[in-house]
């Protein structure tokens, strides 16, 4: 069955409940205006394998343009969809604009899952 992605509204407790469990927070820009941001919502996001990649791998977080554009500025974001990977600190480990598909999707999570345990195993090694 799949796991309906909660998206939080909140860098400070997305960040909090990352270091509680030792997630990542996967960060969403979108715009309900944009046909590629459309697309991934009704292709990508409601895809049961990549609910529950999400679900287990990070703490959501989504940030609509017009109403969020505070965080579209702190963050830089000029171009929708964009998905930023922040660690634990929220500092930024991966940014990937566009579509992607499902498949496509969840391979890109995987390396910014790659890149986070690299960053962190220098950090700490």
């Amino acid at each position: 069955m799949a796991h309906d992605i909660v998206w939080g509204k909140s860098l400070e407790s997305a960040l909090m409940l990352a270091r509680q469990e030792n997630k990542l927070v996967l960060t969403s820009f979108f715009s309900p205006a944009c046909e590629a941001c459309i697309k991934m919502k009704k292709c990508t996001l409601i895809t049961e394998s990549v609910q529950e990649y999400i679900t287990k791998y990070f703490i959501p977080l989504k940030y609509e343009s017009g109403i969020d554009s505070e965080q579209f500025m702190r963050f830089g974001v000029t171009a929708k969809p964009a998905v930023l990977v922040l660690d634990a600190e929220g500092n930024e480990i991966f940014r990937k604009i566009g579509y992607f598909d499902p498949e496509k999707f969840i391979e890109k999570l995987e390396k910014a899952r790659k890149k986070a345990a690299h960053i962190a195993a220098g950090r700490h090694g």
